[in-house]
């Protein structure tokens, strides 16, 4: 992806500074029923729980992520934009370009795979992966082991209709809360939290996930019944915080996830928010990058507090990938030059426990999923 800054997002951008004037809306009709849109989610979760206020976007909690300039990072952004910009071509992976022209005027991409079995007589169950942050999102779709999948895994529980469709949405070059060189790089922007599909300052990952979703399912072959995220690292929590403020998605499962509502350098935390129970998987190393074990616990042990009824399924895993019970706490540490085993373990996809979240999500489709 190209790094610049167009003035023509200045329109779309200028109009963010009102969103701390709107009014609250109306709080829920029904006590203990889930908020009938992202916004009210957000305020009744408490909006921003800040160490910045000042920064602060309310109730969305961080302001959009800034997009990357060539000297973003000490020029780390320069050079993973350059990485993107090489590497990031569907043809690589034998898949489809999609592209859509989001509201700021900047050319998103996608890539799709889509198995010769799928039609519309035998629709298939569609899966979006979204690419883990600072690498390309094309070189990560054959380390998870998922493409050759797409002919045969079982992802609908019937034998007549092997296989699945994979929709890869690539991410921007923006801002991210993380430590160098992940500062400014190529991934999502999980930290401005306006999932909200009314408001003109709709976060613009999501914008664009939401177009590429609908360009496939046009085409009817997906199984409305069976739309379902996954995600690397950012993607994962990207993929999380769409999942549970989507209620078309029937389910997610995740690999090495921050948490996406209060990751470690995050001044605008919030608290966790949902307008669906979407059922989530969220495999991760006891020894990971940045202490996200112990952060990723304590979000699913949040989940579980604020919302009993959603089901969760949180997998931890040794250098081996085999599961183990808790997190290593020698790998606490949010100091990525600290935790070199962490950062090693987080690069390494769990093959071995692709067929585990296959059954995941095929034991979750959407007429299962709680309804408010």
């Amino acid at each position: 992806m190209a790094i610049r800054s167009p003035l023509r997002r200045l329109t779309h951008l200028a109009g963010l500074a009102g969103l701390a004037l709107t009014p609250l809306l109306p709080t829920l009709a029904h006590a203990g029923s889930l908020p009938p849109d992202p916004t009210t989610a957000a305020q009744l979760a408490g909006g921003p729980g800040s160490t910045d206020a000042a920064r602060c976007t309310v109730p969305y909690g961080d302001a959009p992520a800034a997009v990357s300039t060539a000297m973003s990072g000490m020029g780390s952004a320069a050079l993973t934009g350059l990485g993107a910009t090489l590497l990031d071509r569907c043809g690589l992976i034998g898949a489809e370009t999609l592209s859509w022209t989001d509201p700021t005027g900047d050319r998103r991409s996608a890539c799709l795979i889509v198995p010769p079995q799928a039609s519309r007589s035998k629709p298939l169950p569609l899966l979006t992966f979204l690419q883990g942050s600072l690498f390309p999102a094309t070189p990560q779709v054959p380390l998870t082991g998922w493409q050759p999948q797409t002919r045969t895994a079982d992802l609908s529980g019937d034998p007549q209709r092997p296989g699945f469709i994979l929709l890869l949405p690539i991410g921007r070059n923006t801002h991210h809360f993380y430590p160098f060189p992940d500062e400014y790089a190529p991934g999502w922007d999980n930290w401005y939290r306006n999932l909200d599909r009314r408001s003109p300052w709709l976060n613009l990952d999501v914008a664009a996930i939401d177009q590429f979703i609908e360009m496939v399912k046009a085409r009817g072959i997906v199984d409305a019944n069976r739309q379902y995220m996954t995600g690397w690292s950012n993607g994962a929590a990207m993929a999380q915080l769409y999942a549970l403020n989507t209620p078309s998605v029937a389910a997610a499962a995740v690999y090495s996830s921050p948490d996406p509502f209060k990751d470690v350098q995050d001044p605008c935390h919030q608290q966790p928010f949902a307008t669906t129970l979407t059922p989530l998987m969220d495999v991760h190393n006891s020894c990971d990058i940045i202490g996200i074990c112990q952060t990723g616990s304590a979000f699913h042990q949040d989940l579980a507090q604020r919302f009993p009824g959603l089901q969760q399924k949180h997998v931890i895993l040794n250098a081996l990938k085999q599961q183990v019970p808790a997190c290593n706490a020698m790998c606490a540490s949010q100091n990525p030059a600290l935790n070199p085993i962490g950062n090693v373990n987080h690069l390494v996809w769990p093959t071995n426990w692709n067929q585990a979240m296959f059954k995941w999500l095929r034991d979750h489709p959407l007429s299962s999923k709680p309804q408010p």
